[in-house]
């Protein structure tokens, strides 16, 4: 165990925004934190980080964790390599040569404070903190102001975590990046746990997703599909079929008449997760299926 909260409640101008939370954080994994805005998912960080104080309950750690609320600030005039032989120098001569290569922090080594982008200065942060010993970080809200270039790096960033053998917790709203990094999730609505587990644990009671079939030709695949009696329509993703198809069998009756290029589900995994255990009250998205 990494991290645990237990019974965690804090409060704000007599509003209480976490209420009795409790949940573990297994040590190594990448664990995603989900919730709608207002649920309390990053009061919960600043309680971690000791910014704000806890009415209730206690948070336990296995080590000091780092929390990163967007990226760091640093020195303007000074490039990314005195930063780093400088933090090396207060750490008692830590070499400064073990900032990993996965961080990709080597690609701007010689670029001055003023000038890092948001996603240098979160691997910047990460790497500062990595040299003084650190296994255990917490990033909130770490894709904002990410172009897709740098969404794709700070996803590198975590995978190069998990292999170190760090802690990894997430908060953020871009779901479909965190299907692709995380195995264990906590959603939290209205201040209070929902749902905790593996991913696996947590989607298994989910409702299925539905398909989309991308072909050679569209049209003629929501044909072939209707000649089987398979409702289907075409879209921008191409043809859709609903969640109670036999993917199997849809594939059986468009293949051998059309190129099927790509399948993808239309619904994803960490949405349906999100839709049920973390999204506002009464504000359950409905989405719009194509039948």
């Amino acid at each position: 165990m990494a991290l645990a909260f237990d019974d965690v409640s804090i409060e704000r101008r007599r509003h209480r925004l976490v209420r009795g939370v409790s949940f573990e954080v297994q040590r190594g994994s990448v664990h995603a934190l989900l919730g709608h805005n207002g649920a309390g998912k990053t009061t919960l960080m600043r309680g971690l980080a000791g910014v704000v104080p806890l009415q209730t309950g206690r948070i336990f750690s296995a080590e000091v964790p780092v929390v990163l609320f967007g990226g760091g600030r640093y020195p303007a005039d000074l490039t990314v390599r005195s930063i780093i032989e400088h933090r090396a120098r207060m750490l008692g001569g830590v070499d400064s040569s073990r900032v990993p290569a996965d961080l990709g922090v080597d690609e701007f080594l010689e670029t001055r404070g003023a000038a890092l982008s948001t996603g240098m200065s979160q691997r910047l942060a990460i790497a500062l903190a990595l040299m003084s010993g650190s296994r255990l970080f917490v990033l909130d809200e770490p894709t904002a102001g990410l172009d897709p270039q740098g969404v794709e790096q700070l996803r590198g960033v975590i995978q190069a975590l998990s292999r170190m053998g760090s802690t990894v917790v997430v908060c953020s709203h871009d779901l479909a990046e965190l299907e692709l990094v995380c195995g264990f999730v906590t959603c939290l609505r209205r201040g209070r746990v929902t749902a905790h587990g593996t991913v696996a644990h947590v989607s298994d009671d989910l409702p299925r997703a539905g398909h989309f079939l991308r072909t050679s030709d569209d049209g003629r695949a929501v044909d072939l599909l209707r000649a089987r009696a398979i409702a289907s329509e075409a879209g921008a993703r191409g043809a859709h079929i609903g969640a109670d198809v036999s993917l199997t069998a849809a594939l059986a009756a468009v293949s051998t008449h059309v190129d099927v290029y790509e399948i993808t589900v239309d619904t994803g995994l960490f949405t349906r997760i999100y839709d049920a255990h973390a999204s506002a009250p009464g504000r359950q998205r409905r989405r719009e299926r194509v039948a």
